[in-house]
C-alpha cells in the first residue's frame, strides 16, 4: 500500500513541478509583451479568516482600459495588500500582458511595481515541489530501490 502512495505522492508533485515550472517560464518569457494599462476601481472585496483568526482580504473590481475599451468586470487586483484595513483605493493603476488574458479578458491586473514578477511565485511553488519530490524519492527508500533494480537489469542484460 505504501508503494502506491508513495507513487501517487510523486505523481501529483511532479504534476504540480511540471504544471507551475510551465506557467513561470511562460510569464518569464512574456515579459516582453506590451502592458495592456488601465485603472482598477475595487467593487468586492473577498475576506476570509484563516485557522489562527486572522483576516486576509482579495480584491475584486471593475478594470477600466486606458485605450478606451468597454470596462471588464470582476477582475482580481494582485499587488496589493491583503490586509482589510488597507484595500485598493480610488482608481489604481494597472495592467496585464497578452500571457496573462483568461478567456480574452484579463482576470487578474497588477499594479506597475509588481506586474515584471507575476512569473516568481510559480517558479518558488515549482522548485519547493521538486525539492520535496527529491527528497521522498530518497527518504522513502525508492532511489535506492530503482538504482539496485537498474543494477540488476543490466547483470542480467551482459554490460
Amino acid at each position: 500500500m505504501l508503494t502506491v502512495l508513495a507513487l501517487a505522492t510523486y505523481v501529483v508533485l511532479l504534476v504540480l513541478v511540471i504544471g507551475t515550472a510551465t506557467v513561470a517560464v511562460a510569464r518569464y518569457s512574456g515579459r516582453d509583451e506590451p502592458v495592456h494599462w488601465g485603472s482598477f476601481r475595487l467593487t468586492e472585496p473577498d475576506c476570509s479568516r484563516d485557522r489562527s483568526g486572522e483576516v486576509s482580504c482579495v480584491w475584486y473590481g471593475t478594470w477600466t482600459p486606458d485605450d478606451g475599451s468597454p470596462p471588464i468586470r470582476d477582475v482580481k487586483y494582485d499587488g496589493g495588500s491583503l490586509d482589510p484595513e488597507d484595500p485598493p483605493v480610488g482608481n489604481v493603476r494597472t495592467g496585464y500582458r497578452d500571457s496573462d488574458l483568461l478567456d480574452a479578458e484579463p482576470g487578474t491586473v497588477w499594479n506597475a511595481d509588481d506586474i515584471d514578477s507575476t512569473w516568481t511565485t510559480p517558479a518558488i511553488v515549482a522548485g519547493v515541489c521538486a525539492l520535496l519530490l527529491t527528497f521522498l524519492v530518497f527518504d522513502w527508500g525508492d532511489a535506492g530501490r530503482l538504482r539496485r533494480w537498474w543494477q540488476r537489469r543490466r547483470a542480467e542484460s551482459g554490460r
